[in-house]
Protein backbone atom coordinates (compact mmCIF):
# COMPACT_ATOMS: atom_id res chain seq x y z
CA UNK A 1 0.00 0.00 0.00
CA UNK A 2 1.61 3.29 -0.59
CA UNK A 3 1.63 6.10 1.83
CA UNK A 4 1.89 9.67 2.15
CA UNK A 5 5.69 8.88 3.43
CA UNK A 6 5.71 6.93 -0.06
CA UNK A 7 4.33 10.01 -1.60
CA UNK A 8 7.04 12.88 -0.17
CA UNK A 9 9.76 10.65 -0.86
CA UNK A 10 8.88 10.46 -4.42
CA UNK A 11 8.06 14.36 -4.81
CA UNK A 12 11.76 14.89 -3.15
CA UNK A 13 13.33 12.34 -5.63
CA UNK A 14 11.26 13.82 -8.26
CA UNK A 15 12.68 17.50 -7.28
CA UNK A 16 16.53 16.06 -7.22
CA UNK A 17 15.97 14.73 -10.88
CA UNK A 18 18.37 16.13 -13.23
CA UNK A 19 17.11 15.66 -16.86
CA UNK A 20 18.89 14.27 -19.24
CA UNK A 21 19.06 14.05 -22.93
CA UNK A 22 20.71 11.64 -25.27
CA UNK A 23 21.39 12.58 -29.46
CA UNK A 24 21.33 8.72 -31.14
CA UNK A 25 21.12 8.46 -34.59
CA UNK A 26 17.00 8.39 -34.95
CA UNK A 27 16.39 10.84 -32.19
CA UNK A 28 16.68 12.12 -28.65
CA UNK A 29 16.51 9.76 -25.54
CA UNK A 30 15.37 11.35 -22.53
CA UNK A 31 15.48 10.78 -18.89
CA UNK A 32 16.18 11.68 -15.65
CA UNK A 33 19.57 10.91 -13.32
CA UNK A 34 20.87 11.07 -9.47
CA UNK A 35 24.43 11.37 -8.00
CA UNK A 36 27.62 12.08 -9.23
CA UNK A 37 28.03 12.34 -12.86
CA UNK A 38 31.53 10.68 -12.32
CA UNK A 39 30.53 7.78 -10.80
CA UNK A 40 29.89 4.14 -12.13
CA UNK A 41 26.24 4.51 -14.53
CA UNK A 42 23.05 2.64 -12.80
CA UNK A 43 20.72 2.22 -15.89
CA UNK A 44 17.48 1.99 -15.00
CA UNK A 45 15.14 0.45 -18.26
CA UNK A 46 11.49 0.90 -17.85
CA UNK A 47 9.06 -1.71 -19.46
CA UNK A 48 6.74 -1.72 -22.08
CA UNK A 49 4.40 1.74 -22.80
CA UNK A 50 6.12 3.08 -18.67
CA UNK A 51 8.56 5.69 -18.30
CA UNK A 52 11.37 7.15 -16.19
CA UNK A 53 8.70 7.54 -13.52
CA UNK A 54 8.82 3.96 -13.09
CA UNK A 55 12.02 4.47 -11.50
CA UNK A 56 11.22 7.18 -8.83
CA UNK A 57 10.32 4.79 -5.73
CA UNK A 58 13.73 3.55 -7.24
CA UNK A 59 15.31 6.61 -6.84
CA UNK A 60 14.21 7.64 -3.77
CA UNK A 61 15.44 4.82 -2.12
CA UNK A 62 18.79 4.81 -4.10
CA UNK A 63 19.48 8.70 -2.82
CA UNK A 64 20.09 7.78 0.84
CA UNK A 65 21.75 4.49 0.04
CA UNK A 66 25.11 3.09 -0.60
CA UNK A 67 24.81 3.04 -3.95
CA UNK A 68 24.31 6.77 -4.28
CA UNK A 69 28.26 6.48 -3.14
CA UNK A 70 29.59 4.96 -6.01
CA UNK A 71 26.97 5.19 -9.04
CA UNK A 72 25.07 7.26 -10.79
CA UNK A 73 21.24 6.21 -11.41
CA UNK A 74 19.72 7.30 -15.03
CA UNK A 75 16.54 6.04 -15.85
CA UNK A 76 15.97 6.64 -19.42
CA UNK A 77 12.64 6.36 -21.81
CA UNK A 78 12.80 3.98 -24.61
CA UNK A 79 11.91 5.49 -27.62
CA UNK A 80 8.21 6.53 -28.48
CA UNK A 81 8.23 6.37 -24.79
CA UNK A 82 7.82 9.42 -22.06
CA UNK A 83 9.62 12.40 -23.12
CA UNK A 84 11.90 10.40 -25.59
CA UNK A 85 11.47 11.07 -29.35
CA UNK A 86 9.12 8.82 -31.42
CA UNK A 87 10.96 6.65 -34.05
CA UNK A 88 11.02 8.36 -37.70
CA UNK A 89 7.35 8.35 -39.44
CA UNK A 90 7.84 4.73 -41.89
CA UNK A 91 9.80 3.24 -38.97
CA UNK A 92 8.43 0.78 -36.12
CA UNK A 93 9.41 -0.33 -32.75
CA UNK A 94 11.14 -3.96 -33.81
CA UNK A 95 12.31 -4.89 -30.10
CA UNK A 96 16.48 -5.82 -30.91
CA UNK A 97 16.32 -1.70 -31.78
CA UNK A 98 15.72 -1.29 -28.58
CA UNK A 99 18.92 -3.81 -27.27
CA UNK A 100 20.78 -1.49 -30.10
CA UNK A 101 19.71 2.02 -28.80
CA UNK A 102 20.89 0.67 -25.65
CA UNK A 103 24.17 -0.39 -26.81
CA UNK A 104 24.68 2.30 -28.98
CA UNK A 105 23.83 5.02 -25.96
CA UNK A 106 26.62 2.79 -24.36
CA UNK A 107 28.78 3.47 -27.09
CA UNK A 108 28.45 6.89 -27.56
CA UNK A 109 28.83 8.25 -24.04
CA UNK A 110 32.17 5.69 -23.32
CA UNK A 111 30.32 3.54 -20.94
CA UNK A 112 32.35 0.27 -21.13
CA UNK A 113 30.78 -1.01 -17.87
CA UNK A 114 27.97 -0.69 -16.64
CA UNK A 115 25.35 -1.94 -13.79
CA UNK A 116 21.77 -2.66 -14.91
CA UNK A 117 18.26 -2.39 -12.78
CA UNK A 118 15.71 -2.99 -15.49
CA UNK A 119 11.72 -4.33 -15.29
CA UNK A 120 9.73 -6.06 -17.82
CA UNK A 121 10.72 -5.36 -21.52
CA UNK A 122 13.60 -3.10 -19.93
CA UNK A 123 15.02 -6.08 -18.88
CA UNK A 124 14.10 -8.51 -21.95
CA UNK A 125 16.28 -5.70 -23.44
CA UNK A 126 19.52 -6.00 -20.70
CA UNK A 127 19.52 -9.61 -20.51
CA UNK A 128 19.75 -9.86 -24.62
CA UNK A 129 22.78 -6.95 -24.23
CA UNK A 130 24.40 -8.84 -21.97
CA UNK A 131 24.34 -11.95 -23.45
CA UNK A 132 25.04 -9.58 -27.68
CA UNK A 133 27.91 -7.58 -25.89
CA UNK A 134 29.02 -10.00 -22.41
CA UNK A 135 31.62 -7.92 -20.75
CA UNK A 136 29.83 -4.26 -20.72
CA UNK A 137 26.96 -4.91 -18.29
CA UNK A 138 28.69 -6.41 -14.79
CA UNK A 139 25.90 -6.15 -12.23
CA UNK A 140 22.07 -6.84 -13.91
CA UNK A 141 19.04 -6.92 -11.60
CA UNK A 142 15.93 -8.18 -13.38
CA UNK A 143 12.28 -7.41 -12.52
CA UNK A 144 9.41 -9.83 -14.17
CA UNK A 145 11.62 -10.61 -17.15
CA UNK A 146 13.94 -13.60 -18.60
CA UNK A 147 14.42 -14.32 -21.77
CA UNK A 148 12.20 -13.43 -24.26
CA UNK A 149 8.98 -14.10 -26.22
CA UNK A 150 9.74 -16.60 -28.60
CA UNK A 151 7.81 -17.90 -31.80
CA UNK A 152 7.66 -21.30 -32.72
CA UNK A 153 9.60 -21.72 -36.17
CA UNK A 154 6.14 -23.17 -37.57
CA UNK A 155 4.17 -19.77 -36.87
CA UNK A 156 6.75 -17.69 -38.63
CA UNK A 157 4.46 -16.87 -41.28
CA UNK A 158 1.24 -16.86 -38.92
CA UNK A 159 3.00 -14.06 -36.94
CA UNK A 160 4.56 -12.03 -40.27
CA UNK A 161 0.89 -12.00 -41.18
CA UNK A 162 -0.81 -10.80 -37.93
CA UNK A 163 2.44 -8.42 -37.54
CA UNK A 164 1.65 -6.69 -40.54
CA UNK A 165 -1.91 -6.38 -40.53
CA UNK A 166 -1.71 -4.55 -36.65
CA UNK A 167 0.78 -2.25 -38.57
CA UNK A 168 -1.22 -0.89 -40.58
CA UNK A 169 -4.43 -1.07 -38.31
CA UNK A 170 -2.22 1.20 -35.97
CA UNK A 171 -1.87 3.84 -38.91
CA UNK A 172 -5.27 4.52 -39.38
CA UNK A 173 -6.01 4.70 -35.39
CA UNK A 174 -6.25 7.98 -33.14
CA UNK A 175 -5.06 7.93 -29.83
CA UNK A 176 -7.75 8.51 -27.42
CA UNK A 177 -8.21 11.79 -25.90
CA UNK A 178 -9.01 12.58 -22.32
CA UNK A 179 -10.97 15.20 -20.98
CA UNK A 180 -8.99 15.81 -17.71
CA UNK A 181 -5.96 14.37 -16.17
CA UNK A 182 -7.68 12.03 -13.41
CA UNK A 183 -9.48 10.69 -16.68
CA UNK A 184 -5.75 9.11 -18.00
CA UNK A 185 -5.11 8.16 -14.52
CA UNK A 186 -7.69 5.86 -14.23
CA UNK A 187 -7.13 4.38 -17.58
CA UNK A 188 -3.70 3.95 -16.97
CA UNK A 189 -4.64 2.28 -13.73
CA UNK A 190 -7.42 0.36 -15.00
CA UNK A 191 -4.53 -1.59 -17.72
CA UNK A 192 -1.75 -2.43 -14.85
CA UNK A 193 -2.17 -4.07 -11.86
CA UNK A 194 -1.57 -1.19 -9.39
CA UNK A 195 -2.43 1.59 -7.32
CA UNK A 196 -3.67 4.86 -8.22
CA UNK A 197 -0.67 6.50 -6.39
CA UNK A 198 1.52 4.68 -8.86
CA UNK A 199 -0.59 5.05 -12.05
CA UNK A 200 -0.54 9.09 -11.21
CA UNK A 201 3.08 8.74 -11.01
CA UNK A 202 3.49 6.98 -14.97
CA UNK A 203 0.78 9.21 -16.37
CA UNK A 204 2.26 12.29 -15.04
CA UNK A 205 5.51 11.88 -17.31
CA UNK A 206 3.94 9.82 -19.57
CA UNK A 207 0.75 12.30 -21.15
CA UNK A 208 0.60 15.48 -22.45
CA UNK A 209 -2.14 18.49 -22.21
CA UNK A 210 -3.06 19.46 -25.56
CA UNK A 211 -4.05 23.45 -26.79
CA UNK A 212 -8.07 22.22 -26.17
CA UNK A 213 -7.38 21.61 -22.72
CA UNK A 214 -7.61 17.53 -23.00
CA UNK A 215 -5.25 15.15 -22.46
CA UNK A 216 -3.71 12.13 -24.70
CA UNK A 217 -0.85 9.98 -24.00
CA UNK A 218 2.77 10.79 -25.09
CA UNK A 219 3.82 7.04 -25.97
CA UNK A 220 3.83 6.44 -29.72
CA UNK A 221 0.74 4.18 -31.21
CA UNK A 222 2.64 2.15 -33.09
CA UNK A 223 4.26 0.64 -30.10
CA UNK A 224 0.70 -1.38 -30.05
CA UNK A 225 1.55 -2.98 -33.20
CA UNK A 226 2.44 -6.84 -33.20
CA UNK A 227 5.67 -7.90 -34.14
CA UNK A 228 6.14 -9.27 -37.24
CA UNK A 229 9.44 -11.20 -36.09
CA UNK A 230 10.48 -12.96 -33.03
CA UNK A 231 13.40 -15.35 -31.87
CA UNK A 232 13.22 -19.20 -31.56
CA UNK A 233 13.75 -20.45 -28.45
CA UNK A 234 16.67 -21.97 -29.55
CA UNK A 235 17.94 -18.40 -30.72
CA UNK A 236 17.28 -17.00 -27.89
CA UNK A 237 19.08 -19.48 -25.71
CA UNK A 238 22.05 -19.14 -28.13
CA UNK A 239 22.37 -15.54 -26.86
CA UNK A 240 21.41 -16.08 -23.07
CA UNK A 241 24.65 -18.68 -23.18
CA UNK A 242 26.57 -15.97 -23.85
CA UNK A 243 25.84 -13.76 -20.69
CA UNK A 244 29.10 -14.02 -17.77
CA UNK A 245 27.94 -11.33 -15.38
CA UNK A 246 26.33 -10.94 -12.71
CA UNK A 247 22.51 -11.68 -12.97
CA UNK A 248 19.72 -12.17 -10.83
CA UNK A 249 15.86 -11.80 -11.26
CA UNK A 250 13.10 -10.87 -8.90
CA UNK A 251 9.19 -12.12 -9.47
CA UNK A 252 6.36 -10.65 -7.88
CA UNK A 253 4.21 -12.89 -6.39
CA UNK A 254 1.30 -11.82 -8.06
CA UNK A 255 3.62 -10.82 -11.47
CA UNK A 256 3.67 -12.74 -15.01
CA UNK A 257 3.06 -16.29 -14.33
CA UNK A 258 4.26 -16.85 -18.13
CA UNK A 259 8.37 -16.27 -16.19
CA UNK A 260 7.73 -19.53 -14.73
CA UNK A 261 7.68 -20.88 -18.43
CA UNK A 262 10.84 -18.95 -19.70
CA UNK A 263 12.85 -20.39 -16.49
CA UNK A 264 12.09 -23.91 -17.36
CA UNK A 265 13.56 -23.03 -20.91
CA UNK A 266 16.71 -21.44 -20.07
CA UNK A 267 17.63 -21.42 -16.53
CA UNK A 268 19.94 -23.86 -17.94
CA UNK A 269 21.53 -21.61 -19.99
CA UNK A 270 22.66 -18.97 -17.28
CA UNK A 271 23.72 -21.09 -14.08
CA UNK A 272 24.54 -18.18 -12.10
CA UNK A 273 21.16 -16.77 -12.14
CA UNK A 274 19.63 -16.26 -8.75
CA UNK A 275 16.17 -15.96 -8.35
CA UNK A 276 13.81 -14.14 -5.47
CA UNK A 277 10.47 -13.32 -4.69
CA UNK A 278 8.66 -10.69 -3.47
CA UNK A 279 5.47 -9.58 -2.64
CA UNK A 280 3.86 -7.40 -5.02
CA UNK A 281 2.46 -7.33 -9.04
CA UNK A 282 4.22 -7.11 -12.28
CA UNK A 283 5.27 -3.36 -10.84
CA UNK A 284 6.63 -4.75 -8.06
CA UNK A 285 9.95 -2.91 -8.46
CA UNK A 286 7.36 0.18 -7.38
CA UNK A 287 5.86 -1.37 -4.26
CA UNK A 288 9.12 -3.04 -3.13
CA UNK A 289 11.56 -0.32 -3.54
CA UNK A 290 13.50 -0.44 -0.63
CA UNK A 291 14.14 -4.38 -0.63
CA UNK A 292 15.00 -3.56 -4.72
CA UNK A 293 17.58 -1.78 -3.80
CA UNK A 294 18.75 -3.68 -0.88
CA UNK A 295 19.39 -6.74 -3.11
CA UNK A 296 21.05 -4.27 -5.41
CA UNK A 297 23.06 -3.70 -2.92
CA UNK A 298 24.01 -7.04 -1.81
CA UNK A 299 24.54 -8.03 -5.67
CA UNK A 300 27.27 -5.29 -5.45
CA UNK A 301 28.86 -5.84 -2.09
CA UNK A 302 29.10 -9.78 -3.35
CA UNK A 303 30.83 -8.97 -6.56
CA UNK A 304 33.34 -6.44 -4.60
CA UNK A 305 33.76 -9.21 -2.21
Amino acid sequence: MTTATDNQAWQQAQQLAEPVCFELNWGSVRGLAWGDKQAKPLLALHGWLDNAHSFLPIAAVFLSSSLAQSHRLIAVDWAGHGHSDHRPAGNYYPFIDYVYDLWQLCEQQGWVHIDVVAHSMGAYAANMLAGIDPMRIQNLLMVEAFGLLATPAEETAKDMRKGFISRWQQQQKQPPHYPDLETGVRARQAAGDFSKEIAALLVERGIEQLANGEFRFRADGQLRGLSPVRLTVDQIGNVLSEISCNIELILGEQGHTRLLKALELWQHKVPQLKIHRLQGGHHVHMEQSAAVISLFEQMVDRANG
